[in-house]
């Protein structure tokens, strides 16, 4: 009777020993796992308090709920001005809240692009009466628009459900009744640093 040894994968296998072949791609699952897990923890709830009704404004103020709620999740976090001065940046679930003066404010929301510039800026003008306590709902929706011709062609994307076009995100600015914020609110969370 003759010794056959094993070559090559069949020796692998008799041996229990794993393969080049096999050992790059259990690393490369590995490697998709660790980023899979990764962009969960990114787009997991946020980490601060639950939402909690601030106490009413006193009769010469108001307050204002700004709080994030995207249809379609956007990991990018919206940077939010009052008057010209920072709120904070808004994840998908997050919310703040300030006290101000009764009167004309001015609410910005935006995006930051490439190298700092700002694109997805929307604004609202808005005025508040004595002890008025107003919502806004800040949402990142990705929308399609035509696109420009290039000198090497049009360049397009395609996006499931609708023609070529680029796609390009845009932040929403919109003023809600307390009854659907109150709603929309029970699941967010305070803004943390």
């Amino acid at each position: 009777m003759s010794s056959m040894k094993p070559s090559g994968r069949g020796r692998a296998e008799a041996h229990g020993w794993i393969t080049r072949r096999e050992g790059q791609s259990g690393a490369r699952a590995g490697l998709a796992a660790c980023l899979v897990g990764l962009l969960l923890a990114c787009a997991s709830t946020p980490a601060g308090p639950p939402f909690r009704p601030e106490s009413p404004p006193p009769p010469h103020r108001g307050r204002i709920y700004v709080y994030r709620a995207d249809d379609q999740v956007s990991l990018a976090r919206v940077r939010v001005d009052l008057d010209g001065r920072e709120v904070g940046r808004l994840a998908h679930g997050e919310y703040e809240t300030v006290e101000v003066s009764a009167g004309p404010h001015r609410l910005r929301a935006g995006l930051r692009g490439a190298l700092l510039l700002a694109w997805g800026w929307n604004e609202h003008p808005l005025r508040l009466a004595p002890g008025e306590t107003a919502y806004f709902r800040i949402s990142v929706r990705l929308s399609e628009h035509t696109a420009p011709p290039s000198a090497a062609g049009s360049s397009s994307l395609d996006i499931a459900g609708r023609g070529q076009g680029v796609a390009s995100e845009n932040v929403f600015i919109e003023l809600r009744p307390e009854f659907a914020a109150l709603e929309e609110l029970r699941f967010a969370t305070r803004r943390v640093e």
